[in-house]
């Protein structure tokens, strides 16, 4: 499985049930990666409305990922799934906000493949962080 997460600067995922921030030049960005298919919940289905992107929607998209498969995670803890990632794409919002769901993998244990900067369309700067195990 390929795993997507945005984070902020302290690897913090959510805030009070909510995501931290939104960006449609990172969806788009997304759902070019991916090739146009992703497993996400439902939560996370309706910011992706719109895009040419066929989504597999489920309550565990964690176990519903196969191999080579892409899964965009914003409302839940990664670490169970950790032996399933064969990437992992990490988006930097570049900023800190409050959270309280914090990303839980410890990104040191992995190897970063590629890091590169891109302009967003409600943030200046955004960075995409490509690792593997």
């Amino acid at each position: 499985m390929n795993l997507i997460v945005t984070l902020d600067d302290q690897n913090g995922m959510l805030f009070n049930h909510r995501r931290q921030s939104r960006d449609r030049v990172l969806n788009d960005r997304i759902a070019t990666l991916c090739g146009g298919r992703l497993t996400v919940t439902a939560y996370t289905a309706a910011l992706l409305e719109g895009l040419p992107v066929d989504l597999t929607i489920s309550e565990d998209p964690l176990a519903a990922a196969k191999p080579g498969d892409w899964c965009f995670l914003e409302d839940r803890s990664p670490a169970p799934a950790l032996e399933k990632i064969e990437k992992l794409v990490v988006y930097r919002w570049n900023r800190v906000y409050p959270s309280d769901l914090k990303f839980d993998i410890d990104l040191s244990a992995m190897k970063c493949v590629s890091k590169t900067d891109f302009a967003g369309y409600s943030h200046e700067k955004l960075t995409e962080e490509v690792y593997l195990p």
